[in-house]
């Protein structure tokens, strides 16, 4: 039991208590100085398209042609955009290491290295798929016995990640440290002499959660498999985004967050704990596909 009388129950002994290592900084939104860890973590974000690089993917610098290249336009783009003495000695201390050659800046270009980064994927096996989807055009005269097969609407344009992808991606991300695996029933008990109260706050802590994960520990674990078996809460948004103050240029993205997270950390917006999955297009011409699709069925008929 903590100093707020509040104490958990875990079905089983966690490997891992992400709340043990929470700091002051980590509960507070009171603007700070940012730091070197924070200012250089990866996103999880992977660029819609990918280019060719000359540069093979197995260079420990991909896609960049040598490590100066690297190293300078790393400290250009991470960070804060008012570079601070720490940003400074970061760059110091890249220059005086054996990473860096002077010999490699006489045909050194920011603009052309940041349009070589901008072309490349930074996550292997991370990227976007451009699809189509078919969507079954039901009409009054379609489907049934003697009549005509149900036409279908293809809409290209849709821009997805595996969600399997997405999975592994997040596990690799830094922020996994602060996924809770193990689920558990957390109680309020304000009084040695109280009555304890069952506290509903997160994901992690509904029987829903408990159920899924007492099921899966005791189905047979795989031959020779050791790792820890988890379940992982996934949750969807959906909305259209206005990209523009003016024009009617807009988005309709697909957004995943992670239930084994606290709410408090990946309700903030600057957290880094949204993973972009799909960008759905726009059937701007349905209604007209739509007519088409019924009047060419009921002609073929």
């Amino acid at each position: 039991m903590n100093n707020f009388g509040l104490y958990r129950e875990y079905p089983r002994v966690p490997t891992h208590d992400p709340d043990s290592t929470l700091s002051l900084n980590d509960l507070s939104d009171i603007p700070k100085a940012s730091s070197s860890s924070a200012a250089t973590a990866p996103s999880s974000l992977a660029p819609l398209q990918s280019g060719s690089s000359d540069v093979p993917k197995s260079s420990p610098y991909y896609p960049f042609p040598n490590l100066t290249a690297w190293g300078i336009t790393n400290w250009m783009w991470t960070g804060s955009p008012m570079k601070s003495i720490q940003e400074v000695n970061n760059l110091i201390d890249f220059l005086k290491s054996d990473k860096f050659s002077p010999a490699d800046l006489e045909c050194f270009n920011l603009v052309k290295e940041t349009a070589r980064l901008d072309k490349s994927s930074r996550t292997v096996g991370d990227g976007w798929d451009e699809v189509s989807v078919d969507i079954p055009v039901h009409g009054k005269k379609h489907g049934g016995p003697g009549m005509a097969p149900i036409p279908l609407l293809t809409v290209p344009g849709l821009f997805m990640r595996p969600l399997t992808e997405v999975i592994r991606s997040a596990i690799r991300d830094p922020m996994s440290r602060q996924f809770h695996f193990t689920p558990f029933k957390q109680f309020h008990k304000p009084r040695l002499d109280a009555e304890a109260a069952r506290v509903y706050d997160e994901i992690y802590s509904l029987d829903a959660m408990i159920e899924a994960y007492e099921k899966l520990q005791s189905q047979p674990a795989q031959p020779d498999c050791t790792l820890e078996r988890v379940i992982l809460s996934l949750m969807f948004w959906s909305d259209s985004t206005h990209l523009a103050s003016f024009g009617n240029a807009s988005l309709w993205p697909l957004y995943l967050f992670f239930g084994n997270l606290s709410k408090w950390i990946w309700g903030k917006p600057r957290s880094g704990a949204c993973h972009h999955i799909a960008y759905i297009p726009k059937a701007c011409t349905f209604h007209i596909s739509y007519s088409m699709l019924l009047i060419t069925g009921a002609a073929s008929r």
